[in-house]
């Protein structure tokens, strides 16, 4: 029962470098816990109102891959041509590979780091903003720090960050990692009763991209064993993950 990428509609002539959505990657399944006005920011650049550009910041784990492909996903449904990028995926690409997303009416820039700390790379993504804003497109960025930490030589693309709405991704929690997964269980057909969602809150680390992960050897093991999330049962089921572990 695990869910696979989809790609969203044709939006250009050079779909190559565009990422496949993951298909959990959408607003409502997103545990918004403290960060509602950077949701609400991207739906409303989703739609092609309010903010020109946003920029999303935190550490790993926070979600913005999440709500990147998210913003992405929701504009497409929209009728709005729109992509997300992985800036790495950029490294090494012929110029001529972009063509196109400067049509585009909005891009969803990932881990932009890379981008700004290349001579190369950084004069291309400035190329790219300011194509789009300048037929009235939009675009969101994730990276670990805010604009004024970022490494950019380039003084017009640090303008542009810093114009940005910014957003600091908060952290989930116990609530929120709690009704997260029992969220992300029931959209796979499981039930995770709360007490056993806190036993895992309790043997793993309060991470989500780790608790999700946990979560979808579980569904598998289920599926399996033809057995229910009981917590002697996902007690058994880590035993044997971490006794994988410990033998490699």
């Amino acid at each position: 029962m695990t869910a696979s990428a989809s790609r969203p509609q044709p939006i250009g002539p050079q779909l190559a470098l565009a990422v496949a959505l993951r298909e959990t990657a959408t607003f409502d399944s997103f545990e918004v816990g403290a960060n509602a006005a950077a949701v609400a920011a991207l739906r409303r650049l989703a739609a092609g109102g309010a903010e020109a550009g946003i920029l999303l910041h935190g550490p790993a784990g926070r979600g913005k891959t999440h709500l990147l492909q998210a913003t992405a996903r929701e504009a497409t449904q929209r009728g709005r041509r729109a992509a997300y990028l992985p800036i790495a995926r950029l490294a090494g690409e012929d110029p001529a590979a972009l063509v196109g997303f400067e049509r585009l009416e909005l891009l969803c820039f990932d881990e932009i780091e890379p981008a700004l700390e290349s001579a190369t790379l950084a004069p291309r993504l400035l190329r790219l903003l300011d194509a789009v804003r300048a037929h009235g497109g939009g675009y969101a960025l994730a990276a670990a720090s805010p604009p004024q930490r970022l490494p950019c030589d380039l003084p017009d693309l640090r303008t542009r960050l810093s114009a940005c709405a910014v957003f600091g991704l908060k952290p989930l929690d116990e609530r929120g990692l709690r009704a997260l997964l029992i969220a992300r269980a029931r959209s796979r057909g499981l039930e995770l009763t709360p007490e056993v969602a806190d036993f895992l809150l309790r043997r793993l680390p309060r991470a989500p991209a780790a608790l999700l992960e946990a979560l979808e050897e579980l569904d598998r093991g289920s599926l399996s064993a033809q057995r229910r999330l009981t917590i002697p049962f996902v007690q058994q089921m880590l035993a044997r993950s971490d006794g994988r572990t410990g033998s490699g």
